[in-house]
């Protein structure tokens, strides 16, 4: 979930896959179309689960749901800011029946509830925070309809935000980029005249990373420590040459189908 601010990670919900995972929607952006290994799945999200455990976090592991395949992709069901929540309508309709949980899980403890309305459509993965601006990418997922009520919603909470069009190739715009501190934003290098950030900060440095290693820029930061996927060196070097503590996980089977680390969690405080 890349909407919350370094102070809200204390809870965090996650879905494991389900046995139908293989059959989640994918581009292709980043495999030839090779099918994910449900049970390498299952072991890498294990993994996952079990590193935010170490971090202190109180993890809510929801039940997997058989008839939705993209169901353990939490992070586009909701949009959370400052335990205010907004319910997205997803813009792939087989994805729409994965919100009722999510839904029952988080509302007892939001401060207050927000839903996106017809016919407007916005998934969470095109959301990116950096520090109090959010970035929102018009994709083939999020229309301009479920993005500008998004924006309403943010604008009541005191907050700026800025569209980005998401290239075509890509699925969303944390599919591309990600803010590990409120200091830092990677993005690939193909895609750095693509993604106009509007009004960022001078503080904020832009860190270029190879093309080849574009799906390493969607990292999580937490606690003063980096999580980032597997096998992506580049990536690695340059958070350790700021400081950074680094977290490494595997993510082969879920990469297969355009799922990355912000993926597979929301986060509230």
């Amino acid at each position: 979930m890349a909407t919350s601010s370094f102070f809200d990670k204390k809870n965090i919900i996650v879905r494991p896959p389900s046995k139908s995972f293989s059959n989640a929607l994918t581009t292709s952006q980043f495999t030839n179309g090779e099918k994910p290994d449900y049970n390498l799945a299952i072991k890498q999200h294990n993994k996952y689960i079990n590193t935010f455990k170490e971090l202190g976090l109180n993890v809510i592991i929801l039940e997997p749901e058989e008839e939705y395949p993209d169901s353990c992709f939490v992070e586009d069901q909701a949009l959370i800011i400052d335990n205010n929540v907004f319910f997205p309508i997803p813009g792939a309709p087989s994805r729409i029946g994965e919100q009722k949980k999510i839904v029952q899980t988080l509302s007892p403890h939001m401060k207050s509830i927000h839903w996106c309305k017809e016919p407007g459509r916005i998934d969470g993965g095109d959301v990116v925070r950096v520090g109090d601006i959010f970035y929102i990418g018009l994709s083939s997922r999020s229309d301009k309809n479920g993005v500008t009520q998004f924006q309403e919603f943010l604008t009541k909470l005191g907050y700026e935000s800025y569209i980005i069009k998401v290239p075509d190739f890509s699925l969303h715009l944390t599919t591309l980029c990600s803010s590990p501190n409120p200091n830092l934003l990677l993005i690939p290098e193909g895609s750095h005249d693509d993604l106009i950030f509007t009004n960022l900060p001078q503080s904020v440095e832009i860190i270029t990373i190879p093309d080849i290693e574009t799906y390493g820029c969607n990292t999580i930061g937490i606690n003063g420590k980096v999580i980032i996927s597997e096998g992506y060196p580049s990536v690695k070097q340059v958070l350790i040459e700021r400081g950074l503590e680094i977290i490494e996980l595997p993510m082969s089977e879920f990469r297969a189908v355009d799922g990355s680390l912000t993926c597979l969690s929301l986060f509230f405080h």
